[in-house]
């Protein structure tokens, strides 16, 4: 389900701990700004698929970063949503193999040691896969055709920027993960006052989880 709530101010979501802020900041030049640091990864256009997604996290929340102008969209993970139920993955058995495994390694015989070793794995000897929480989208009408775009990520300070120009008016928009805060942050930005309208949407892949609007500042997905 895709539930939208337009904003120009702020909006943050205790469901999913996600804050995004709108601000007017004194903003350099567009290309002094958007020049890329040794410890930068840049890009001239927008993310076309998740691989091309500029990634951001904690450790527990994370986001792919799209950086899209007309729609920004960020594909949201939690690490405890994964497929199946908790599981005890120890193996018993493993312990007996550990011995052989060590004399095969130390012998040289690679091939029969990677054998054993597959009998040591846990059950099941695969782990169930994360699964996507759901998709963030912000929906920035008439920001279509725009110039001077880049999009990078900060290595140093784990920061995805996208910037561009449009009509005159620099645009700047800001991607962390704080670890004190466990939040999501997202920050806008342009050179002029009064330019930031923006269209919060949030939805989910999952069937069975709706999407809720709480208030006048809160999206919550809930199922």
């Amino acid at each position: 389900m895709y539930l939208q709530h337009t904003l120009t101010a702020s909006l943050k979501s205790t469901a999913i701990a996600l804050v995004t802020w709108c601000a007017l900041t004194p903003m350099l030049a567009l290309a002094a700004a958007s020049e890329p640091s040794p410890l930068q990864l840049w890009y001239d256009k927008p993310a076309a698929k998740w691989e091309e997604a500029l990634p951001v996290g904690n450790g527990r929340l994370g986001a792919m970063v799209f950086g899209g102008t007309a729609e920004e969209r960020l594909q949201l993970n939690e690490s405890t949503l994964w497929g199946g139920l908790p599981h005890d993955y120890a193996n018993p058995e493993a312990g007996q193999h550990l011995a052989e495994l060590r004399r095969l390694i130390f012998a040289g015989k690679i091939r029969e040691a990677e054998e054993i070793g597959g009998q040591m794995l846990g059950r099941p000897p695969f782990q169930r896969p994360y699964q996507p929480l759901g998709d963030l989208r912000l929906r920035f009408p008439g920001h279509e055709k725009v110039q001077q775009y880049v999009r990078g990520l900060d290595l140093d300070q784990a920061i995805a920027t996208t910037t561009y120009r449009l009509g005159g008016v620099e645009f700047k928009r800001e991607v962390f993960v704080s670890v004190p805060d466990q939040a999501i942050v997202i920050r806008l930005s342009s050179s002029k006052p009064g330019q930031i309208a923006v269209e919060v949407g949030l939805d989910t892949p999952h069937p069975g989880i709706q999407a809720q609007l709480m208030g006048k500042d809160t999206l919550r997905l809930a199922g």
